[in-house]
């Protein structure tokens, strides 16, 4: 599993390794650029969700008028309830449309590049300085950092050396590097706090600012989804469940930023910041109503082509009869 998140964690490595040294050796603006290039390669697949998710807004008249078809006004039986699924099905398979597109698909595609990211938030000394790993090893045990707990990709030794390291304990290992790695050292900071901390529930201090903006941010790219899903499908609107659904994400974030590294906590926020402009952006160009007149549209096209195509066979059947 270690050689597994080392493997994700490479391109990102040598991606945020040159967007640091072109951003006048700025981790955290390298960082955000990062980010933003994720979101932009991972478009594709957010943009097939909108389409999805304007389809099931078209089919859910359809589903509804199948559910009163079997409804009785009670509780439904275990026989209606798969006649409901079942034509279900075979309304979504005459559409072309399939729950697997805007749902667990894009968070299959999604979630190898959020682990290849957490590595490299892990690891500043060896992704973006550079620094060989038996030189990073080193260091630790002579700062007296246990270098073999956890995986390499997501353990802490690197940020840890970060938080202990300064100009007078500097490990000689290390001293061909010392200007870079105290250079970036002082980046992880926030208002006098070691972002390389993690922040501690029962002690009240600034780096608690790291995870409830990070709870904030989430809530924010949470809400429009929310809004969304009541539009797709407002009889799921009435079941508190959606609600836990949809904003328990952004508690887990709160939650797990005071579990490690302030550093991490920062990433979650821009990830989170990024999650709701391109959000935003996408209800804009690819709203419902947008990508349903365009479905409708293409739908015409094929149905004409094919009423065409229809009429260019009888014809040459008449002809040759």
């Amino acid at each position: 599993m270690t050689q597994f998140y080392e493997w994700l964690s490479i391109p990102f490595g040598y991606v945020i390794h040159y967007l640091y040294l072109i951003l006048f050796h700025n981790y955290w603006a390298a960082l955000f650029m990062l980010v933003v290039i994720v979101k932009l390669i991972l478009m594709p697949s957010t943009i097939s969700q909108q389409r999805s998710s304007a389809k099931q807004v078209r089919l859910q008249p359809k589903v509804n008028r199948i559910r009163a078809k079997y409804s009785t006004g009670g509780q439904m039986t275990r026989e209606q309830q798969m006649k409901i699924q079942q034509e279900t099905q075979e309304l979504y398979r005459r559409e072309g449309y399939s729950a697997m597109s805007g749902g667990c698909l894009p968070m299959l595609i999604q979630l190898p590049i959020m682990m290849g990211l957490y590595g490299v938030v892990y690891t500043p000394l060896s992704q973006v300085l550079r620094i060989p790993q038996t030189a990073i090893d080193a260091a630790a045990a002579a700062l007296k950092i246990d270098a073999s707990a956890g995986g390499r990709a997501l353990r802490t030794v690197e940020i840890d050396l970060l938080s202990k390291i300064n100009e007078s304990n500097m490990p000689a290992v290390l001293s061909d590097y010392a200007k870079d790695v105290l250079h970036i050292k002082n980046q992880f900071t926030f208002l006098g706090a070691e972002l390389s901390q993690r922040p501690e529930i029962k002690s009240i201090s600034l780096l608690w600012l790291i995870p409830v903006a990070a709870f904030l941010a989430s809530l924010l790219s949470a809400i429009p989804m929310f809004l969304k899903q009541r539009q797709t499908n407002p009889e799921m609107a009435k079941n508190p469940t959606m609600g836990c659904m949809t904003f328990l994400p952004s508690l887990m974030s709160l939650w797990f930023c005071f579990m490690f590294p302030a550093a991490v906590g920062v990433y979650w926020v821009m990830s989170s910041l990024m999650t709701f402009v391109t959000t935003m952006i996408l209800n804009y160009t690819h709203s419902p109503q947008k990508v349903i007149a365009t479905q409708m549209v293409d739908e015409t096209v094929q149905r004409r082509a094919r009423e065409k195509s229809v009429k260019q066979m009888h014809s040459y059947t008449e002809q040759a009869t």
